[in-house]
């Protein structure tokens, strides 16, 4: 959306927000939309001496809309949980006694990530007010691996840790949504989100093993091995809150916050040093004149967004600061008089922004984001008329 990530008080009869299931009660009665996103990400790394680039593709979102009665109405979809990706090295001094050190050379590497399929409900419960929940099954692959060599010893054998969690269960999440009137053509919303704290189940397989300091396919010793490992992820719950104001076919302003615990976050009984995270969006949309049938680029929607995310990790006692600013627009698909009521859009936007910094000894990451969905929107289940 283009929006800096704002959604907790968004809600439109053209799109699916499943960051508040509240918002599926603006689907009109007799719609079905379906919603499909790509996003490409090129990043460059750096620390103080070094810098590195790197670039990624990945199918975004697969969402779907549609009424079941006049005050229920459903979604369900595919979309991402989380990602993991990094390749970083560390250089130490390990003393070896009181007049010898060696130098060890240390590379931390991942991939993967979680997924979750969901199938949600809104529910209207007045005029003004409506909530929702959504069920979701989150199904993944997360790899870990570490590599540590002596640096100054020829024939030294590298000490290599490699770990695959798999990620297997449900998760819930619910939200409520006030929409009120402001005078004849405005339209003020609040919205809340929770998420409580679940226990998901997972399994995983560890090898710690001495391999050929020429050839890392070359295993000389099995220190330890285990396979499917069974155990939890505890979750920690999560809050927020945001809004929209907005008038209709002119413009919109919408903010976000929102708060995790993640201090409580474990994984197979074991604690990690991760920190609460915290999350604040603000998002303009402005369409020149959404009701001009006669001009396209009157009903274009351009859109800006900032946001701030002060992440889980904290590394050397510092904890990671994401910023960043998006630009965007909204193209609608059709413009003949007489398909007043389409509600089709091309959304093409792009992120820029920074993660971390290069003080105390860690990486900054510079990255440059671009996505691309399609929202279509067509009336179904509608009764036909015969004169």
């Amino acid at each position: 959306m283009s929006l800096g990530g704002s959604a907790i008080g968004m809600r439109s009869s053209s799109f699916v927000n499943p960051w508040n299931p509240a918002s599926y009660t603006a689907f009109d009665s007799t719609s079905f939309i379906f919603e499909g996103g790509l996003y490409s990400q090129s990043l460059t790394l750096k620390t103080v001496n070094e810098s590195q680039n790197s670039s990624y593709s990945s199918i975004g979102t697969l969402l779907f809309g549609f009424p079941v009665t006049k005050r229920l109405k459903a979604s369900f979809g595919l979309m991402p949980y989380s990602s993991v990706g990094y390749n970083v090295g560390e250089n130490k001094s390990l003393v070896v006694s009181p007049d010898s050190s060696t130098r060890v050379k240390n590379i931390y590497a991942g991939d993967g990530g979680i997924n979750k399929v969901y199938i949600g409900f809104g529910y209207q419960i007045s005029k003004n007010l409506s909530i929702g929940a959504n069920a979701d099954f989150l199904f993944g692959t997360i790899n870990r691996n570490s590599s540590s060599t002596l640096v100054d010893e020829t024939y030294a054998m590298t000490y290599l840790q490699n770990s695959s969690i798999r990620v297997h269960d449900f998760s819930y999440n619910f939200g409520m949504q006030y929409t009120t009137q402001v005078g004849k053509d405005k339209r003020f919303t609040l919205g809340v989100v929770y998420t409580p704290a679940v226990d998901i189940s997972a399994s995983h397989d560890t090898t710690n093993s001495l391999v050929s300091p020429t050839n890392s396919d070359l295993i000389f010793y099995t220190v330890n091995q285990s396979t499917d490992v069974k155990g939890k992820i505890h979750i920690p719950q999560a809050i927020g809150t945001g809004f929209s104001f907005e008038k209709e076919a002119k413009w919109l302003i919408t903010g976000d916050v929102a708060y995790q615990n993640w201090a409580k976050f474990r994984i197979f009984d074991q604690s990690d040093s991760l920190k609460n995270s915290f999350r604040a969006s603000l998002g303009l949309q402005i369409i020149p004149d959404g009701n001009n049938y006669n001009s396209y680029f009157k009903r274009v929607r351009f859109r800006m967004g900032l946001n701030y995310h002060q992440s889980y990790l904290q590394l050397n006692n510092q904890q990671i600061n994401d910023y960043g600013v998006s630009f965007g627009v909204g193209l609608p698909l059709r413009k003949g008089q007489s398909e007043l009521n389409s509600k089709s859009c091309i959304n093409l936007g792009i992120e820029i922004g920074k993660r971390g910094t290069t003080n105390f000894s860690l990486i900054k990451e510079n990255y440059v984001r671009f996505t691309m969905s399609l929202s279509l929107y067509d009336s179904w289940f509608r009764k036909l008329k015969f004169y």
